[in-house]
C-alpha cells in the first residue's frame, strides 16, 4: 500500500507537488516529524517492496543528514559566539562529532586556532 503526502513548496512559485511512498515509509516521516516515541514495524512486504523502502529511506537519511549538517554550519555562522554546546545538543551529537561536521562545512573546528 501506498500513502500520497503533498508538499507546499516555498518560494515565489507556490507549487504544490505530491509524492507517493509505501505507507511505512510514510509513517515514520511522520513519527519523525511529529517526535513520536512509537516506531512501526514494516507492514507484511515481499523482498523486493522491502529493498525498495529500505532504498528509500536510506536516500531520505542521507538527504536529511546533509540538510542536518549545513544548518549546524550556518547556525554557527550566525555568531563568533554562537553556543556549540546548544548546536550540539539539538544536533543530538557529542561535541567531538560536532567539531567535524563544522570542519567538513567550512567552519573552523577550533575557534581559538
Amino acid at each position: 500500500m501506498t500513502t500520497r503526502i503533498t508538499f507546499d513548496v516555498p518560494g515565489a512559485s507556490g507549487e504544490s507537488h505530491t509524492v507517493a511512498v509505501p505507507d511505512d515509509v510514510a509513517m515514520a516521516l511522520y513519527g519523525g516529524l511529529t517526535n513520536s516515541p512509537v516506531v512501526i514495524d514494516p507492514a507484511d512486504e515481499d523482498f523486493d517492496e522491502l529493498l525498495a523502502s529500505t532504498s528509500l529511506l536510506s536516500r531520505l537519511i542521507t538527504h536529511l543528514t546533509l540538510s542536518r549538517e549545513r544548518h549546524i554550519a550556518a547556525a554557527d555562522a550566525t555568531s563568533p559566539h554562537a553556543n556549540r554546546r546548544a548546536i550540539s545538543i539539538a544536533a543530538a551529537m557529542q561535541p567531538s562529532q560536532l567539531g567535524v561536521v563544522l570542519e567538513r562545512n567550512g567552519r573552523p573546528r577550533n575557534r581559538k586556532a
